[in-house]
């Protein structure tokens, strides 16, 4: 290929599956198995011992942790006073600043 970008564009025209559902384009057959599953199927098989249930193990681990009221995630800038119950929103905290 002479360039980057027709290599590129040459990729995802040829190597593409696109959602029925939704505007979601994956590079794989497999890839696309699971955004359905996780995205477009009602089944949740893992559940929340407090309040409910989730779809995938990484959804469920985020939740329980707004659970846990004595671990709070504070941030660190002098005179901000963002808490929040997760790790990765407080991380996403600090990338907005």
């Amino acid at each position: 290929y002479r360039t980057e970008s027709i290599f590129l564009s040459t990729i995802f025209s040829v190597n593409h599956v696109t959602c029925a559902s939704c505007d979601m384009i994956c590079t794989s057959i497999s890839s696309m198995k699971s955004h359905i599953r996780f995205r477009h199927c009602d089944e949740r098989p893992l559940h929340c011992h407090l309040c409910g249930s989730f779809k995938n193990t990484y959804d469920l681990h985020k939740h329980v942790e707004t659970h846990n009221d004595s671990d709070a995630y504070s941030c660190d800038v002098e005179g901000c006073g963002f808490t929040s119950w997760t790790l990765q929103t407080l991380r996403q905290h600090y990338k907005r600043m």
